[in-house]
C-alpha cells in the first residue's frame, strides 16, 4: 500500500511539473504580449493589409520625426517558435543615415515579412513599439 501511494505522489509530481514545464514553454513561444489598442489578437494577424507592427530593439525614428520612409537593409533570424510564430529581425535605413533595429513577430505562412530593398512607412505607436507599413515610394 506504501508503495502504491508513494508511486502515484511521484506521478502526480511528474505530471504537474511537466503541464508547467508545457506552459511556461507556450508563454515563451507565443512572444511578447500585444500592445493594447492595436486591433490585433494574435500575431498570426501581423502583417494584414501590409501593416506590421514591430519591437524596436535598437535606434529609432530619426530626431523630430513621428513617421518616416525607411528602406529595409534586412530580414534575418526568421525561425518559427514553438507556435509557428517568426520573429525576424529588421534593419530599417533612413535618408539620414539612422538605422533601427526591430523584430517583426508575425506567421510568415500567413503573411510575408518585410523584403530587403522595400520601402516602408515607418512610425512610432508607443514606447517599444513601430508601425510599419508597406508601399511606399
Amino acid at each position: 500500500m506504501h508503495h502504491t501511494l508513494a508511486r502515484a505522489a511521484r506521478l502526480v509530481t511528474t505530471v504537474g511539473v511537466s503541464v508547467m514545464l508545457v506552459g511556461v514553454s507556450a508563454a515563451f513561444a507565443a512572444g511578447p504580449a500585444i500592445p493594447e489598442g492595436t486591433g490585433m489578437t494574435s500575431w498570426v494577424e501581423n502583417g494584414e493589409g501590409g501593416v506590421y507592427l514591430l519591437e524596436l530593439r535598437e535606434g529609432g525614428l530619426p530626431e523630430g520625426e513621428a513617421s518616416v520612409v525607411g528602406e529595409v537593409l534586412s530580414d534575418s533570424n526568421c525561425a518559427p517558435d514553438a507556435d509557428n510564430i517568426n520573429h525576424c529581425e529588421n534593419v530599417i535605413r533612413f535618408s539620414d543615415g539612422s538605422t533601427l533595429m526591430a523584430v517583426n513577430n508575425h506567421r510568415m505562412a500567413v503573411n510575408r515579412c518585410l523584403r530587403r530593398g522595400e520601402k516602408v512607412y515607418v512610425s512610432n505607436l508607443e514606447e517599444g513599439w513601430l508601425v510599419v507599413s508597406t508601399g511606399a515610394e
